[in-house]
């Protein structure tokens, strides 16, 4: 017999009680948190001398979000065969993910309107479906742990943008989301019954940039950050990209230069 503890976010009278089915679970999930943001950042190469107008201009920072440094390469005329090379060229740049520094869904939470609850599930282990890692059990139980508003979580500052010196583009991308039930990063599946602690929750907040105001960013529990998969995701035909600066010397170390919102070409 193995064990998992996960975790619902649903509006208040929304979360299942004891010997609830893992279906009440994903149900009640769907009702709690519907959309978010989609968010990536780019440190800008320190050799270049495009602005984010080129970049836009040159359709190189479009809606996909693709790294905007990457060359577009022209599609090879119809008359003219594509012959691979006997030795393959590396890329100018050999590890181009180092300019993408995030990549991640934001969901957004809403404290004031959302119950938090936990669940400790147990049933014999089964080989992965790839799907949620919860479903690696066969499910024979489902035990409430605990349920609360989540104003009550305890709280934890973070600081979401860099705060290494240089310049970055940021893109973001609205989208309607359906979540599933959330588990502690690296740690769903255990051998031995879940020992639960509400005070090991953590509600993460962080101030987005120039924002004046904190914005919830997720939660952990001990320490770990909470996954939510992502169960399906309906993005906005349009993207905004901003350029800015973070000079730790500066009055405001965050600076934002440029913010233009992209179209589907």
């Amino acid at each position: 017999m193995a064990h998992a503890l996960v975790f619902v976010l649903a509006p208040e009278g929304g979360l299942p009680g004891d010997g609830a089915a893992w279906e009440d679970l994903l149900a009640a999930q769907r009702l709690g948190v519907r959309s978010g943001i989609a968010l990536r950042m780019f440190r800008v190469p320190g050799e270049t001398s495009l602005n984010l107008d080129d970049l836009v201009s040159a359709g190189q920072a479009n809606v996909s979000g693709a790294d905007p440094f990457e060359p577009l390469r022209p599609s090879p005329c119809p008359e003219e065969p594509v012959v691979p090379p006997a030795d393959p060229v590396p890329p100018a740049d050999p590890v181009p993910a180092r300019r993408l520094i995030c990549d991640a869904v934001v969901p957004h939470l809403e404290p004031r309107a959302l119950w938090l609850g936990a669940y400790e599930l147990s049933g014999p282990v089964r080989p992965p479906n790839g799907g949620h890692p919860a479903e690696g059990l066969a499910i024979a139980s489902v035990r409430c742990l605990d349920q609360f508003s989540l104003r009550e979580a305890d709280n934890e500052t973070c600081w979401f943008y860099p705060t290494e010196n240089g310049d970055y583009l940021c893109w973001e991308n609205q989208r309607a989301l359906e979540l599933s039930p959330g588990y502690p990063a690296d740690s769903c599946l255990q051998e031995g019954p879940v020992s639960y602690q509400r005070s090991d929750l953590q509600l993460l907040w962080s101030l987005m940039a120039d924002d004046q105001a904190l914005t919830c960013v997720g939660l952990t529990y001990q320490k770990r950050r909470i996954e939510w998969p992502v169960a399906a995701s309906d993005p906005e035909p349009f993207a905004t990209w901003t350029a800015f600066r973070v000079d730790a010397m500066a009055d405001d170390t965050y600076r934002e230069m440029a913010n233009i919102t992209v179209f589907p070409t």
